[in-house]
């Protein structure tokens, strides 16, 4: 069983949105986002990716071969790059207003104003910075 989410960037047109399949749980999803595409350069180089089955450390695998059946340790499995789905399909949703994005998934994750904030069935999550350092 798998914990889906929505992983969203503010930019000036709205939100730019993925779906993510796997690990979608705050405890778990927060903490990736925040400790590795905390700026806005790397949550938009995330978000370019289009929807994933995974969020990992790293974007970009560094061994020859790397698949949905076959993924580098550490590195995000993209649906259109690791599993072969027309990009068409795979790219980034756009939503005009945050509530668009938060009535579409029950775990979203939201870049704006140079962090992430996890929200759950329409509600921020108020997460305990200390249990995850």
């Amino acid at each position: 069983m798998s914990t889906h989410c929505g992983i969203a960037v503010k930019t000036d047109k709205g939100y730019e949105t993925i779906y993510c399949h796997h690990n979608g749980m705050p405890s778990r999803m927060y903490p990736m986002l925040r400790d590795n595409y905390g700026t806005e350069e790397l949550a938009n180089k995330l978000i370019s990716f289009g929807d994933a089955s995974s969020i990992r450390e790293n974007l970009i695998p560094t061994r020859g071969h790397h698949s949905f059946d076959n993924p580098e340790k550490g590195v995000c499995v993209f649906y259109c790059r690791d599993r072969g789905e027309k990009a068409f399909d795979t790219r980034p949703c756009p939503y005009d207003t945050k509530k668009d994005v938060l009535d579409r998934y029950y775990y979203a994750y939201i870049f704006e104003n140079g962090k992430w904030t996890a929200y759950t069935d329409n509600i921020e999550v108020i997460i305990n910075e200390c249990l995850f350092d």
